[in-house]
């Protein structure tokens, strides 16, 4: 992806008095979210999320009601009315590395699952470790597959959680390049099913879902700037378009307008892996992916 010069970058974010703070690029992110045949392109997605948030924060100012609560991060849950019982803690499992590989869809969707995993059993302790390897590499019944250059689409690799289901990451373990699958003998007995997915296309649904039921999936565009995402609210300041970037969104706040996510570039890049992004920016919220076990 395209560099940019840190110190023209920190200067045009000061003089747009920017909601975040830029470092300098250490590694060589990878991204891979490619549009379904049908779905929309980026730049449509880019136009929907901001229609979206637009029209959410009309119908706010009105006086209808915003979501309750008005802030969510499953990280640091507390209580939700549909998660009666559940203990406090932590329902997202811990940030990967995609590392030099387009997989971010296998990794954004992964990630959804394993915090679902966990609040079904309303234990934020449960030890969830599922194989990006196996729904990105053995993607049963899917042609042509994904490979690291060309990358995937969520609808896809949710058919592949439904139909097959993915297998412990102990069975595959994720190396980045494209690969044979190669499961573990008893890949059968170890397997995690999803039932049923659905597209959320309105703020309010995507809200309602991350309030009462977890984390979801998303994608957004990826512009050069992103790279050097340090801290703070991101929204787009400079650099090209670089490409479409699955990740999992597993919370949101209205008081400073933003959604907290997680993302696949290990604990060094962001914050501790993950990052806010303002309301409307980047695609992020043209629609979403909720899963269901």
């Amino acid at each position: 992806m395209t560099k940019l010069k840190l110190t023209e970058l920190n200067s045009t974010l000061r003089n747009l008095q920017a909601r975040w703070k830029a470092a300098e690029v250490q590694a060589d992110y990878h991204l891979g979210y490619s549009p379904a045949a049908g779905e929309h392109p980026l730049q449509t997605r880019e136009f929907l999320a901001y229609s979206n948030h637009q029209h959410f924060m009309a119908a706010a100012s009105t006086g209808a009601a915003l979501p309750n609560p008005p802030a969510v991060d499953w990280r640091w849950f507390k209580t939700a009315a549909c998660l009666a019982g559940g203990q406090p803690g932590d329902y997202v499992t811990p940030v990967k590395d995609q590392k030099t590989c387009g997989c971010c869809v296998a990794f954004g969707t992964v990630a959804a699952i394993e915090s679902a995993v966990r609040i079904q059993a309303k234990n934020p302790s449960l030890a969830v470790d599922l194989s990006e390897a196996d729904l990105f590499y053995c993607h049963d019944g899917i042609t042509p597959g994904p490979t690291c250059e060309s990358g995937w689409n969520p609808t896809a690799a949710l058919a592949c959680c439904k139909n097959t289901g993915i297998v412990d990451a102990k069975c595959f373990p994720y190396t980045p390049g494209d690969q044979r699958c190669n499961k573990c003998t008893d890949w059968k007995q170890r397997l995690t099913k999803i039932s049923a997915w659905q597209t959320l296309t309105s703020t309010g649904a995507m809200k309602d879902w991350l309030a009462c039921h977890g984390p979801l999936i998303t994608c957004m565009s990826v512009y050069a700037d992103f790279q050097n995402y340090q801290s703070g609210v991101y929204h787009h300041v400079s650099g090209p378009l670089e490409g479409g970037h699955c990740i999992c969104c597993v919370g949101y706040d209205d008081s400073s307008r933003f959604w907290i996510c997680k993302n696949s570039w290990n604990t060094g890049w962001g914050e501790q892996g993950f990052f806010r992004i303002a309301y409307g920016q980047c695609g992020i919220d043209a629609s979403m992916w909720a899963v269901q076990l």
